[in-house]
Parts: structure tokens; C-alpha cells; sequence
């Protein structure tokens, strides 16, 4: 069967080079393609130039780069072209492929054409729309929880400066009612000033408690208490109060966004009927809740293009890493931490939530906890943590593929199912 034309196109901010190579791997035409409408027709009409030339549409291969590649991309496909969207990490692997030492915008993209012949090319992970749209925001969502993490980090440090002791008045200092009480009387002198009724108030709104509740009485006494201990021993500097005040207004819209995009998130992930099937199968692995089962559904994309559990633990990142050479083969093997960090992130969490006892509540999954509990005697807890995470990978995968509830097993029940197979598996 003949060789099909191929175009190459190494992508990047502001503009893009495509090189056509011929059946017969010549190059037939170069396009400097500018990313907006006029210079797409024109890569278009090379690509159209080349299917008549050899009566075979172009295949056509780009990097993965950052989101740049993603208007070219959409762009070709809804013109009828097949585009192969594959790992920076596959093309770099022929940037030596010729002994002098070339690198350019032009070379990468024929690079990239014959890369496409040597078939072992495997196209990235690309979701549908609903799944992508899930995936951009629940990526946002957690770019914005960083972000506050760093400024909850930030009001700590300046509370311990301006306000020893605030910090013990409220669970949390970034809490509403804390962020209530700080955008007003950031400083110990503007508590003490004010009047008890108004921080009563003040705390009531954001609270949703009434004012003569205990809980609102409490806050105002050990408030007013911190204030004065602090008074005689903080850093009293204009700037401070200033600081408190804007990171205490920064994260309060922090909060508002985090708050809707997870509403958005939510709302989607229940749009489509198959999708909030697996969503609600991912929920039924202990250790999993609603937000995590649609971060790991959109992350996952397309669940058909992986045959092997093995294959979804080293998407995920957690395929170990081989260094070996001769006679010398490394022992310390670390996961190679080359699958979707999102994904990765969340599984973490997940893990923690399957084997710790939370708020004096039992263990998730209590057979991977007692897993856990004998592991970590002999080996290192965050060695432990790996493997419970790819375990958990395994049951994730097992769930998608068979369509069905995770059901809790003890290893004993396993050894009965595998000594009658005709007995239905779940995951």
C-alpha cells in the first residue's frame, strides 16, 4: 500500500511552520503559517494543493504545545483532515536524527512529517467538548486554589506580626467570618475600638447565626482577648493593616470563583447521561466523592484508548522509571511523573481519604488501609502512598471497563472468585 502524504507542523505562540513531505518522504511545499483566518486558508490550500497531487489527503502531525496548537488543530479537522496530535516528548526524541547540528522552526516541522513514518506515533489523549470544557475548568478551578493556598500562607504571616494570637480565634483564618472581621478591624487597636454589638453583627452576617447565639457571644469575647494580649506585643506598622485588608478582600473573590466554578463543574458533569454514569461509578470507589470522579472522568478522556490497567497508571504518571546501563541498573526508582499532574493531585487526595481516619471516622476503604498500616512498617510512607495510588488506578480502571459499582473485597473473597471463575467479577 502506498505511503500517504504527510504534513508536519511545529506550532508555537505567534505563528507556525507546516512542511509537506511527499509518498516518497521529499518535501513537496513549506508554509509560514500566521495564526489568524488569511494565513489558515493558505495552509489549507497547500494541504488541498498536495491531496490532488497524489489523490490522498495529508496526514497531518503537531506537537502538543501548551494550547497554541488547539486553533490549527480544530481548524484542520473541520476542514476533513486527519491530525495527529502527539507528545513533545515522541518528537524530541529525533531531534539528533541528522549529525549536523540544525534546529529550526522549518526543520522541527519535516522532522515532525517523518516522525509520522516511523509507526509508533501515538496520538494524545484528546476528550470530546463536554469532557474538555470539564477538564479546562476543574484545571482552573484548581490553578485558583494554589493561588489561594498563597495568600491564606500570606494573611497567616502578616496575622503573626500585626495579631499574635488571631489565629486561634477561628478555625480557620481565612473563614468567612474571619475574612468578615478582617476587611473591617484589621489591626488589635480597631477591635478594641469598636463596639461589641457591631463585631457582633459583623460576625452574625457572615456566619448565618443570630447575634445573642452562643457562638457569636464566644467569638466576640475571644476576640476582644486576643486583641489585648496582642496590643502589647505586635508590630504596629501602617502597612500591615493596609496588607490584611486587601489579602482579605483578594480571597474572598478567590472563594466566590472557586465556589462557582465547582458549581459549573457540577452542573456539566450531569449534562450527558453516560458521563454522569461513570461519574456515579467512580463514586462507589471508596476514597472518591462527586468533584473527584468528575476530575478524573475528564481527565481520563477518551477511556477507550486505554486496553491496559497499565496503560491508565503511566497516563496518570505512576509508572516507574528505569534507569539501567551495562552492568549498572539504578535502585532507586522514582514514578515517572509524566502523566496529567491534575489527575495525579486529586488521586493523592483520594488515597489519603482510603486509608487515614478523618475526624475520628473509619478509613474509607478499610482493606487498603489495613494494606497501608502492614506496608509502612517495612517500607517508607510515601513509597506506600504510590502504591495505593496506582492500586487505586487499577480499581478506576476496572470500573469504567466493566461498567459496574466497585464492590469492597477482602483479599480472602478474591482467592474465592479466582478459584470459580464462572462467578461474576466486579471491579
Amino acid at each position: 500500500m502506498p505511503e500517504k502524504p504527510v504534513a508536519g507542523i511545529d506550532v508555537s505562540k505567534d505563528f507556525s511552520d507546516m512542511c509537506i513531505i511527499t509518498p516518497d518522504n521529499k518535501v513537496f511545499q513549506t508554509v509560514h503559517i500566521f495564526h489568524d483566518a488569511t494565513s489558515l486558508r493558505r495552509s489549507l490550500a497547500a494541504l488541498e494543493a498536495a491531496a490532488r497531487e497524489f489523490r490522498e489527503k495529508p496526514e497531518i502531525v503537531m506537537e502538543s504545545t501548551a494550547h497554541y496548537h488547539r486553533v490549527i488543530a480544530q481548524f484542520l479537522q473541520s476542514a476533513g483532515y486527519e491530525v495527529m496530535v502527539i507528545n513533545p516528548m515522541q518528537s524530541g526524541a529525533l531531534k539528533n536524527i541528522n549529525i549536523r547540528k540544525v534546529k529550526s522552526d522549518k526543520s522541527d516541522a519535516h522532522r515532525l512529517a517523518l516522525l509520522y513514518r516511523l509507526k509508533t506515533l501515538h496520538t494524545t489523549n484528546q476528550p470530546n467538548e463536554l469532557l474538555s470544557n470539564i477538564r479546562d475548568y476543574c484545571r482552573q478551578r484548581a490553578d485558583i486554589m494554589n493561588s489561594h493556598t498563597a495568600y491564606v500562607n500570606r494573611l497567616t504571616s502578616l496575622l503573626d506580626q500585626a495579631f499574635p494570637g488571631y489565629a486561634r480565634v477561628f478555625s480557620r483564618v481565612a473563614c468567612k467570618s474571619s475574612l468578615g472581621i478582617l476587611k473591617t478591624y484589621p489591626s488589635p487597636a480597631a477591635i478594641l475600638a469598636a463596639d461589641p454589638e457591631q463585631l457582633a453583627e459583623t460576625i452574625s452576617k457572615y456566619a448565618r447565626r443570630g447575634v445573642t447565639t452562643d457562638y457569636v457571644i464566644k467569638k466576640v469575647a475571644a476576640l476582644r482577648r486576643a486583641a489585648e494580649n496582642a496590643e502589647e506585643i505586635n508590630l504596629k506598622r501602617e502597612a500591615y493593616s493596609v496588607l490584611i485588608v486587601t489579602v482579605a478582600e483578594l480571597l474572598e473573590g478567590l472563594q466566590r470563583h472557586i465556589e462557582t466554578l465547582k458549581k459549573r463543574i457540577i452542573e456539566l458533569a450531569t449534562e450527558d447521561p453516560s458521563v454522569k454514569f461513570e461519574v456515579s461509578l467512580l463514586q462507589t470507589i471508596p476514597g472518591i466523592g462527586l468533584y473527584s470522579a468528575v476530575l478524573l472522568r475528564a481527565e481520563i478522556g477518551d477511556f477507550s484508548l486505554f486496553q491496559k490497567p497499565k496503560q491508565l497508571v503511566a497516563f496518570f504518571g505512576m509508572d516507574p522509571s528505569t534507569r539501567q546501563s551495562g552492568k549498572f541498573v539504578g535502585t532507586k526508582t522514582k514514578i515517572s511523573k509524566r502523566g496529567s499532574p491534575y489527575a495525579r493531585a486529586i488521586l493523592d487526595i483520594c488515597a489519603q481519604s482510603a486509608v487515614h481516619p478523618v475526624k475520628g471516622k473509619e478509613p474509607a476503604n478499610p482493606v487498603l488501609a489495613n494494606y497501608y498500616a502492614e506496608k509502612v512498617k517495612t517500607k517508607e510512607p510515601k513509597v506506600v502512598k504510590c502504591i495505593i495510588m496506582r492500586k487505586l488506578v487499577n480499581i478506576i480502571f476496572a470500573v469504567l471497563r466493566d461498567k459496574k459499582p466497585f464492590e469492597l473485597r477482602t483479599p480472602e473473597e478474591h482467592i474465592e472468585l479466582l478459584k470459580h471463575p464462572n462467578i461474576s467479577r466486579a471491579a
